[in-house]
Formats: C-alpha cells, sequence, structure tokens
C-alpha cells in the first residue's frame, strides 16, 4: 500500500533516551522537518536533552495529535513510539541508532537524503500485526497493554522452571514446565522469540507465534496460530511464587499464582513505513550475517 506523507502537518518525534547522539541528531532532523510540516512535537520526557525550542507532549498525546511519527534511536525507541501511535493509525518511520535495527533501518547518515525520497512519495506502507495483552486476577481485569513484538512470562527473581496451563479458544493445549513462553506478533519472530528457537516469520503476516522457552520436554515446539484466535495462559497455583510478565521487554506486570495472561490479535495494525527499496530478505541476510564466510 502507497502513503502520501507529504502533506503531515504535525510530526512526532521519538528519541532515545540519554544519548548524546540521538539528541545531537534530533536537532538537525527538527531542523529538517519544519521545512517539511507546521510543528514537531516530542516526548516531554526527552524535551530536555534536545538545544532546540519544541513542543513536548506525553508519549500519548504524540499519536492522539500527530500525523506522521518518527523514533530516532534503537528497536526500543522503535517500540515505545509504535505502542504509542499504532492505535490512531499514524504511520511511523524508523532511524536507526542500535545495534541490529530490524524495525528502525534508516541509517542516520543518510536520513536527509532517505526522507526526501520517502515525502517525495517513494515509500510504502507495511502493516503490522500487533498484540493485546489482558492480565486477569480472580477473574478480575488488572492490568491490560499492547505489544509490537512480544510477551514474555518467566520467574520474576531467578532462573527456575514455571507451571502454565495453556488454552486456546477456551480449548485446553497443554501444561508445561519450562523457563518461560513467549507470545510473540510476527514482527517480534526476530527477537526474544528467535533466541528461544522460534521460527523467523514474514512480518507481513497476521499470526500469532507460541513459543516455549527450555521447555522440560523435547516435544513441546512452537506453535504459529491464525489471527482472531484467544491464547490464554495460566500461571497456576502449583507454583510457589511470583512470576514476571514483560510487554516488549519494556513494560513488566508481576504475576502471582493463579493469575491468567490473554493474549490476541489487536484489531488495528501498526503502519510502518519503509523505503521502495527495502528488502525484508536482504535485512535478513545483513543483520543475522547469513552471508559471511567465517
Amino acid at each position: 500500500m502507497n502513503t502520501d506523507i507529504s502533506k503531515a502537518r504535525q510530526i512526532g518525534l521519538f528519541i532515545k533516551p540519554n544519548s548524546a547522539r540521538a539528541s545531537e541528531l534530533a536537532a538537525t532532523l527538527t531542523d529538517y522537518l519544519l521545512t517539511r510540516c507546521e510543528e514537531v512535537v516530542v516526548d516531554k520526557e526527552v524535551a530536555g536533552n534536545i538545544s532546540k525550542c519544541l513542543t513536548a507532549v506525553a508519549p500519548d498525546e504524540i499519536g492522539k495529535t500527530c500525523d506522521l511519527a518518527i523514533a530516532l534511536g534503537g528497536d526500543g525507541t522503535f517500540l515505545r513510539a509504535a505502542r504509542a501511535t499504532a492505535e490512531h493509525g499514524v504511520p511511523i518511520i524508523g532511524v536507526n541508532l542500535g545495534h541490529l535495527g530490524f524495525l528502525a533501518e534508516l541509517p542516520p547518515e543518510s536520513m536527509t537524503e532517505d526522507l526526501d525520497r520517502i515525502f517525495g512519495g517513494d515509500c510504502r506502507v507495511e502493516e503490522r500485526t500487533m498484540l493485546s495483552v489482558t492480565y486477569r486476577r480472580a477473574n478480575e481485569v488488572v492490568h491490560h497493554e499492547a505489544a509490537c513484538n512480544d510477551l514474555t512470562l518467566k520467574h520474576k527473581d531467578s532462573v527456575r522452571m514455571i507451571e502454565l496451563d495453556t488454552s486456546i479458544d477456551g480449548v485446553f493445549l497443554n501444561t508445561v514446565w519450562s523457563d518461560g513462553i513467549i507470545v510473540s506478533t510476527p514482527t517480534g519472530s526476530t527477537g526474544y522469540a528467535l533466541s528461544s528457537g522460534g521460527p523467523i516469520v514474514d512480518p507481513m503476516l497476521d499470526a500469532l507465534l507460541l513459543v516455549p522457552i527450555c521447555p522440560h520436554t523435547l516435544s513441546y515446539r512452537p506453535l504459529i496460530v491464525r489471527p482472531g484466535k484467544v491464547i490464554e495462559i495460566q500461571y497456576t497455583t502449583h507454583n510457589s511464587d511470583a512470576a514476571l510478565a514483560s510487554v516488549d521487554g519494556q513494560i513488566n506486570q508481576v504475576l502471582t499464582p493463579g493469575d491468567m495472561v490473554i493474549a490476541e490479535t489487536l484489531p488495528y495494525k501498526l503502519q510502518l513505513i519503509q523505503p521502495s527499496t527495502h528488502d525484508y530478505l536482504r535485512t535478513l541476510r545483513t543483520k543475522l550475517r547469513w552471508s559471511e564466510r567465517f
């Protein structure tokens, strides 16, 4: 799907915290963007690091008011931006200052040249599945989050196995002892899920991955389920202490024995803007170093 962002009037900027390089590039980027739009707004938590007079707002407000968002940092910065903007249908561009950069891919050294081409229409929008995560305790909803990459459940304070009961659409799947479990979107399949033995899934697919972390049975393998399925994971009462649920490795929720975590696809999708020359297979080959000789 093509997109026209040339008419964006307000652009939101998400910046990697505590990064001198990100702050310096943000000032340069702001000068460039103000030639393209009427206003640039920035996450108020990092606004003080930028030597520019910008409109500073709460991260969630950026998604409500902006026509376009740009994440300047690594994939972690991109994930924060995605959760704040996806619900409002705001397209997002990632400038990579991190290590891998599966999500934020524009290189900083050609940032303005690449943005020139994107604003000129030389780009496309990739729609990526998002994950809804709901926590229930004693049949009451206690918290809800959206995830771009994944949900991870594991022991809270130590490397110990935990017991989990898993059901899909109310049908019992299994009880397993493991170090934990990951529910991942296709976008997140190259993250923690891949490190845990999960498959690499085309990020444009609409599906969810269920990936155990070191299960205490050799027959339990990663499972891919179609959209619309509801995955229920109970931290059983046979566990003696707390577990930790983490969304995108950034937002944590403590679980007590008996708690239930419900994961399903969200009705909206992340709108990721990519240059028209973007090639996911090339990204895999480069980032995972598949073509190098050792």
